[in-house]
């Protein structure tokens, strides 16, 4: 039966390849090395398809805004050009293609104010695309100052004191907060709050008290308060870095994350799916997320007979900059609603129906190209004077895009590329 199943795969395959080819494939030694090469060229497919979406150093960016001249129109928080937006004041909370999108959409204004100040047109691997798009949307990591009062008045609603001191003041059942003033990064706070979740749980409790939950941007206030108010003299200062979502990904499986919690196909669905939980949500604000649910996820893990997992150095900032960075990916586009797309904002004028390309215009259908979004983000921006120029002759007005369109435009251009 399985030489009769190969056979006939051997044969679907051959019959659609030119006829001087099937000869060559007959024998049973051409037969195995056409397998062989088959073998290879699939996997060879499967590893340049890939979508390079979670980056090692979000930062690297920096040095592509700054290289590739964004830094001349737009600045970051004051320190840049000021003909564009600032882009650490209007912070981008999208997914990669939205990101597309909106350099997309503006592209008209860029090529227009580019070619009045006599600026050469930047031009992206697919790398630095990648790069860019994520060092922007890393700027809120970046940018959460904590407020000093609005921590004061947190410690003293939220019953800290009741166990803990800071500054010689408080309770004496708990560590004192004073130890954690050193560390700068409000996730050293999250990491050991999260570490003696279980302890804390058992003191609360004896106490007749509740938990202490947080909102949005409490954490940082927090840290910010224990760092002015408490006592001694040490100058010492630890920072943590902004974390690697790339070893993010790996601790959240090494810490049993997925035996509860399901990202896209992969894990559990015991507790709720992570892809639309944090989606829109800063670090810390996870940080937070996480705390608010340390109870229901402790009870639960008790009944599944789950051990409590503990995180050390660096593990707590790298798992959360891997869930952050879940928002980043978009989600698979529909086909058939990307047909409707490409006829509807003109491609078909240039590209030809079906993508089958123009005089004007390249064979989408067969492009090599546009293995993944981030090929079709490049190639676009790329090719966007001359497709400004295309535009123009047509009579047409730039097409705009939103990130769910161009999730859906790729998936009917590779729909293209597999009939």
């Amino acid at each position: 039966m399985d030489k009769m199943n190969n056979s006939i795969s051997f044969h679907n395959v051959l019959k659609n390849l030119p006829k001087r080819w099937r000869g060559i494939l007959l024998t049973n030694t051409h037969r195995t090395v056409w397998w062989l090469f088959l073998l290879c060229f699939l996997l060879f497919s499967l590893i340049f398809a890939q979508e390079f979406f979670i980056p090692e150093n979000p930062l690297k960016g920096r040095f592509v805004f700054e290289q590739k001249g964004c830094i001349t129109c737009h600045s970051i928080k004051g320190e840049g050009g000021n003909i564009g937006p600032d882009l650490g004041k209007q912070k981008f909370y999208g997914s990669f293609l939205q990101f597309t999108g909106i350099m997309w959409n503006h592209l008209p204004d860029m090529l227009k104010q580019m070619r009045e100040l006599d600026l050469p047109f930047p031009e992206f691997s697919r790398t630095e695309m990648v790069e860019l798009a994520a060092y922007l949307y890393y700027l809120r990591y970046l940018g959460e100052p904590g407020n000093l009062y609005r921590g004061k008045i947190l410690v003293e609603n939220k019953g800290c004191l009741s166990c803990h001191s800071v500054g010689g003041k408080g309770g004496e059942s708990g560590p004192a907060f004073d130890k954690l003033a050193k560390y700068i990064s409000p996730l050293y706070l999250a990491q050991a709050l999260w570490n003696h979740g279980p302890e804390m749980a058992e003191e609360v409790k004896k106490s007749g008290l509740e938990l202490p939950k947080f909102g949005k941007g409490e954490i940082v206030d927090l840290s910010a308060y224990i760092r002015a108010a408490s006592k001694g003299t040490e100058r010492e200062q630890v920072y943590m870095s902004p974390g690697n979502p790339k070893r993010g990904k790996i601790v959240f499986k090494e810490k049993g994350c997925l035996e509860c919690h399901a990202l896209s196909e992969e894990g559990n669905k015991i507790g709720p799916e992570l892809n639309e939980l944090v989606a829109g949500y800063s670090v810390t604000e996870i940080a937070g997320l996480m705390w608010n649910h340390s109870s229901s996820m402790r009870e639960l893990m008790e009944e599944q007979e789950i051990r409590w997992p503990k995180f050390t150095g660096k593990e707590m900032a790298d798992l959360i900059a891997y869930l952050y960075f879940i928002g980043f990916v978009d989600k698979p586009g529909d086909p058939k609603l990307g047909k409707e797309i490409y006829s509807e904002k003109g491609c078909a004028n240039c590209h030809g129906k079906a993508g089958k390309g123009s005089a004007f215009a390249p064979n989408l259908s067969k492009s090599r190209a546009l293995t993944s979004t981030v090929d079709m983000s490049q190639v676009m921006w790329n090719h966007a004077p001359v497709m400004e120029e295309r535009i123009l002759e047509k009579v047409m007005g730039w097409p705009e895009f939103s990130g769910k369109e161009l999730a859906d435009l790729f998936a009917y251009i590779r729909a293209l590329h597999k009939k």
